[in-house]
């Protein structure tokens, strides 16, 4: 699943390649993923709008409009949302082509069929429940320690389980959880509460490092993840625990293992992560 680098590589390069360009129009090959409105009037009423910037909450993608209109963007599990300056040809994992005036199509495929689209007013952005929710954003000014330490207090549930709860911190999935962890030396099914001063202050510099890592790098692909411009990102050559099960740790030599923490394959060192 696209997390956060992934999500804010794909914004900075539709931000450098779309704005300004204006809808032409708009065909709907999967009504499924398209949330609010319906096909037929978000063909008829998107054409002629302008994209004005390229916001992101969290996993979401924000495509604010010149009529204070927003397509929300949910790429989910293996959703690709690429621009190309001629025409798309339909394929069966394709959802939606949004086309513009200047010749350039905007195509959002999705193998799974989980993504989601909305068009909405700024008004009702608060309807979306998963979005109104979020969590501060882990590189913003809103993330700092006092309030990572106030959370922290809160919760008696597993590390792992609090890195992933979106209400917590917006963003974070399955991978950079994993090596978040792994680079605060932490075991992935500590009690959050149990963390000591100093394990939490590593935890808090841990999760700015790695997401800052990862968007330097523009993200990490597996097999589905592209950036705006259909090419892989490249943080997986520094992955150290995630997918990298029975290999040694990078840090001490030791086997990395796997388990399912929270109902999710977690990968650690059982040696550096205690």
């Amino acid at each position: 699943m696209p997390e956060l680098p992934e999500v804010e590589t794909i914004r900075r390069g539709l931000e450098q390649l779309l704005l300004g360009r204006e809808f032409a129009a708009v065909e709907v090959c999967y009504q499924g993923s398209l949330k609010r409105p319906t096909a037929e009037e978000l063909q008829q009423k998107l054409p002629g709008r302008r994209v004005t910037s390229i916001g992101r909450r969290g996993k979401y993608l924000l495509l604010h409009l010149h009529d204070d209109t927003i397509l929300v963007i949910h790429l989910r599990m293996t959703g690709q949302l690429v621009l190309s300056n001629a025409a798309v040809s339909v394929h069966k994992h394709l959802q939606l082509i949004f086309s513009f005036t200047d010749g350039s199509c905007l195509a959002f495929s999705d193998i799974r069929k989980f993504g989601t689209i909305w068009w909405l007013t700024m008004e009702c952005l608060v309807e979306l429940k998963g979005l109104s929710s979020l969590g501060p954003e882990p590189l913003s000014a809103d993330f700092h320690f006092p309030y990572l330490d106030r959370e922290i207090e809160k919760r008696t549930i597993n590390v792992k389980a609090l890195l992933l709860n979106q209400q917590f911190l917006a963003g974070l999935g399955n991978i950079y959880a994993d090596e978040i962890l792994h680079r605060a030396c932490v075991s992935p099914e500590r009690s959050s509460r149990s963390l000591t001063r100093s394990e939490r202050l590593a935890l808090f510099a841990a999760i700015r490092s790695v997401l800052e890592e990862a968007i330097t790098r523009r993200g990490t692909t597996f097999s589905d993840y592209r950036d705006a411009s259909g090419a892989a990102g490249s943080f997986q050559e520094q992955l150290q625990v995630y997918g990298r099960r029975n290999k040694p740790c990078r840090r001490c030599g030791q086997t990395i293992e796997r388990k399912v923490v929270s109902g999710r394959g977690t990968h650690f060192c059982p040696v550096c992560q205690l």
